[in-house]
């Protein structure tokens, strides 16, 4: 399997097992406790029926074009490679560094089991952090220095060439030029050891999984007695790589383990590629703002606190495995592209089914997905506090607010812009990247909205997040519970505390968080600030990765606002519901005489729910 660092014989003198066995037994194991008799019957039947076979005709195994074409990857997403190196990888479980390993059958069983996590089922403990696993799946080695002048350097080359070269007795180790793993200049890695952390160099990388895998087996002193590599790594991810293959994550988001790629082909095609990879870039720039390589500590804060479901789509793509065309006559219609419901009811000007799938990655996609509904959009109802009151209030599940608008000028150019400037203090925070694009912040609120008079509202599940150009979301801290305002007279605020008002005078000061999203009462013109000195509703970021500053500041006019529920028509009849019922209430106190026509006053009643399924409604 790959390039064992083991002596073997050695082992087998003192009585233990090679790595390579081990693997074997902890593979047998995966099959029994993995999958069920049927999945396994299913994907032994996929595996034989596609696989090449080397040139004595004793191995068979599965190329990177086999792979590729199995798993539908889209041309145009040009992510075959990435994705064939993360399985060649994956094939060596739990020795990830011994990787590139061959896609023979077990090797395979060893990919569809990391891939779809199943891998966990056999292990006694976690295994470890999954973020650094997906880490090491995907990136690639930069040779190090000597620890102690002792060791070899390690020798990637391309996978593909590797295994076959494996197979055909060939020891060369493939093509020197191979895309997937290329070597930098050694400038360029003592570049890399000059501004990595020193949790970005591996030295015993594989020590969490195999140690688990290990115990698993009851053969811990294989670990114990292993030797510690004499060579220090650093891994990378490249950035344009990196960005392929979250636009791949994008597609596959809502994804079926049953379902054809090809019936997603209108969201990588044509104008939607250009707004896919928009969106995949936005995503990619939290790793790394300024496309220099992406390093495991950059690559895991990023994913753990913006992006805790990115791979997820992934496991969907991989159980494929587990469905033989041939075995399941019901699959026979795969072959034929069906329609699928939307993923949204209607599109907005900016939510849209990239937008919805970048959410889906750090909000569960099942609670998104065909779940959303449009509640208010400011191009639409009209941009006043007025509006939003009437078509988002009442709305009894959680909501999410998106708005979009370009960057202010330095110096305010209309009295408005001067009017909206004049309520902060001076500008003294650069914007947060050197960009004048389009920027879309946003805020996941799980109460219903209500009027701020004296202070704000929310709880801790509140969420403040960026998409683009950078996307980051921003969790509550303990430190503050100023989460959400509405006022008319103040606007909308998240993470800053409630201004100041006096009835009938305007705001003249308003006041921001560390980190806070304000909306003016005239929803024109919004503020996002950043500032490193924490202490607010909101957690700073810890992004720390270069480019963005740690204090900023972006002030921009409001181009479009949208406002969309979660759920779906008993919510919104419950809203309408609500307001029927407020409408009569203040007829009610209000001593209005309704009228003459007592079959529509009756249907007034019922809406509200003051009369009918056995409620006599009292005296109105």
């Amino acid at each position: 399997m790959g390039q064992s660092q083991s002596d073997e014989s050695g082992r087998r003198g003192s009585g233990q097992l090679s790595p390579e066995e081990l693997t074997h037994h902890l593979t047998v194991r995966l099959q029994k406790r993995s999958f069920t008799d049927i999945e396994l019957y299913s994907f032994r039947d996929v595996f034989s029926s596609l696989a090449e076979h080397s040139n004595d005709g004793g191995i068979q195994f599965w190329s990177e074009d086999t792979l590729t074409r199995f798993l539908e990857l889209p041309d145009a997403l040009d992510v075959g490679a990435l994705i064939y190196h993360a399985s060649s990888t994956a094939a060596s479980f739990p020795f990830l560094s011994h990787g590139p390993a061959i896609l023979e059958w077990e090797g395979m069983v060893r990919v569809v089991c990391v891939f779809t996590g199943r891998y966990k089922q056999v292990l006694k403990t976690s295994g470890g952090d999954v973020t650094r696993v997906w880490f090491r799946l995907f990136s690639a080695y930069d040779r190090g220095k000597f620890i102690e002048g002792q060791g070899e350097e390690r020798k990637d080359g391309n996978e593909a060439a590797v295994a076959r070269n494996t197979i055909e007795g060939d020891d060369n180790g493939g093509s020197k030029d191979a895309d997937s793993t290329y070597s930098p200049p050694p400038s360029a890695t003592d570049s890399l050891f000059a501004i990595a952390d020193p949790e970005d160099i591996d030295d015993d990388e594989d020590d969490e999984l195999a140690l688990a895998a290990l115990d698993a087996l009851d053969a811990i002193e294989v670990f114990k007695h292993a030797e510690k590599p004499s060579v220090r790594y650093i891994r990378r991810l490249e950035p344009d790589k990196m960005v392929k293959l979250v636009m791949l994550l994008l597609v596959v988001a809502p994804f079926d383990a049953q379902e054809l790629l090809a019936t997603y082909v209108e969201r990588y095609t044509g104008d939607a590629l250009v707004e896919l990879k928009r969106t995949a870039e936005s995503i990619v720039r939290s790793m790394s703002p300024t496309g220099k390589p992406i390093l495991w500590t950059a690559f895991s804060k990023s994913i753990k606190r913006s992006l805790p479901y990115l791979f997820d789509g992934l496991k969907p793509l991989y159980e494929h495995f587990l469905f033989s065309k041939r075995l399941n006559m019901s699959l026979e219609s795969r072959t034929q592209v069906k329609l699928v419901r939307p993923l949204l009811q209607s599109m907005g000007t900016i939510m849209t089914n990239n937008t919805i799938n970048q959410l889906s990655f750090f909000l569960k996609g099942e609670n998104l997905w065909r779940k959303l509904r449009k509640l208010y959009v400011g191009s639409e109802a009209g941009f006043s506090m007025g509006s939003f009151e009437q078509k988002v209030f009442k709305w009894r599940a959680p909501t999410i607010l998106l708005v979009s608008g370009s960057r202010m000028p330095a110096k305010p150019e209309t009295s408005r812009e001067k009017s909206f400037t004049d309520a902060f203090a001076p500008k003294r925070f650069p914007d947060s990247l050197d960009s004048d694009g389009t920027l879309v912040f946003g805020a996941y609120i799980d109460v219903p909205w209500k009027i701020s008079h004296k202070e704000c509202f929310g709880t801790p599940a509140t969420k403040v997040f960026q998409l683009h150009p950078v996307h980051e979301v921003f969790e509550t801290s303990k430190s503050h519970t100023d989460y959400i305002y509405w006022n008319k007279s103040a606007g909308i605020g998240f993470g800053a505390p409630l201004p100041r008002i006096k009835s009938s005078e305007p705001v003249l000061h308003m006041n921001i968080g560390a980190v806070s999203l304000i909306l003016d009462e005239s929803l024109e013109f919004g503020v996002f600030t950043h500032s490193s000195s924490g202490g607010g509703a909101f957690h700073t970021s810890d992004l720390g990765v270069g480019g963005r500053g740690e204090d900023w500041q972006d002030r921009f006019e409001i181009e479009e606002i949208e406002v969309w529920g979660l759920g779906g028509e008993e919510e919104a009849k419950e809203q309408a519901r609500q307001w029927a019922w407020e409408e009569a209430e203040a007829l009610r106190r209000r001593n209005v005489g309704m009228g003459n026509d007592v079959e529509a006053n009756r249907a007034l009643l019922e809406l509200a729910g003051i009369i009918g399924q056995h409620r006599s409604g009292g005296s109105v």
